[in-house]
């Protein structure tokens, strides 16, 4: 029986996260990941529930884990939508932020060559443009933590072929973003798509869709998806490139 689009991405991601993490802790309804070389990493330390659970019973694990592992925040991503409005309440209550996320698959027409040159590059050219452009996100980290969410790219390439692409401004990296490929399932997630402030408006971040959509279909990838905010700008600007919602997933983040 053939899968669909939804339970393709969600196969991809479980394979992608649990690839990169230093240990996986299955749990009844779902499971935890944790990098221990990467701590200031949320994304790679969290709790992930694609199944129905008491909130009280995630909240209770999500303390356990990832505090046994000395994590001052904790992380919880809903993978069902339903659930995840569900849990709000409780989440919300425990001192948790909620951030509802759409999947979005292209479904537009074959891409049009991008305006501005994109090139693939490597981790070592990418990194001071991952640093500098989290510094604008997060102006109060530590040198520690925008090393950490810099250097955790190089994990991204245990689950899937990886290419960092970037389009220039002179000298200096004016957009970036990562193109992860599964060949063998046909599958393609564009990720961490960013604009640096100075560049934007002049159609980088464009070119970086329609590229990463060329190599997508060059590798055969029948399926190619993102992530992004509900309800927030690029939503409305991938949906003007092509992609349509697909699901709707929550996480809910309190800090340290």
């Amino acid at each position: 029986m053939q899968k669909s689009d939804v339970e393709q991405i969600r196969a991809f991601e479980n394979r992608l996260v649990r690839a990169q993490a230093t240990e996986v802790v299955e749990l009844p309804w779902g499971f935890a990941l944790l990098q221990h070389d990467f701590p200031d990493s949320y994304s790679h330390n969290r709790i992930v529930v694609p199944a129905d659970a008491p909130a009280a019973n995630i909240l209770s694990t999500a303390d356990e884990v990832l505090g046994r592992a000395g994590r001052g925040y904790r992380y919880v991503s809903v993978v069902d939508d339903a659930l995840g409005h569900e849990l709000k309440p409780d989440f919300v209550a425990a001192g948790f932020e909620h951030e509802p996320l759409v999947t979005m698959i292209y479904s537009g027409p074959e891409p049009e060559p991008p305006a501005n040159q994109v090139q693939a590059v490597s981790f070592e050219i990418m990194r001071p443009a991952i640093i500098r452009d989290w510094r604008v996100e997060m102006p109060d980290a530590t040198d520690d933590v925008l090393r950490q969410l810099a250097d955790r790219t190089t994990l991204y390439a245990s689950g899937a072929e990886v290419t960092l692409l970037a389009t220039f401004d002179g000298a200096e990296i004016a957009a970036r973003a990562d193109l992860y490929v599964d060949r063998a399932n046909s599958i393609a997630q564009l990720e961490n798509l960013f604009t640096h402030p100075s560049f934007r408006s002049r159609g980088y971040g464009t070119s970086l869709v329609r590229e990463a959509l060329s190599r997508s279909q060059h590798a055969g990838c029948q399926l190619s998806f993102l992530e992004a905010d509900l309800g927030e700008w690029p939503q409305q600007w991938y949906g003007q490139l092509g992609y349509v919602a697909a699901r709707r997933t929550h996480d809910f983040t309190r800090s340290a």
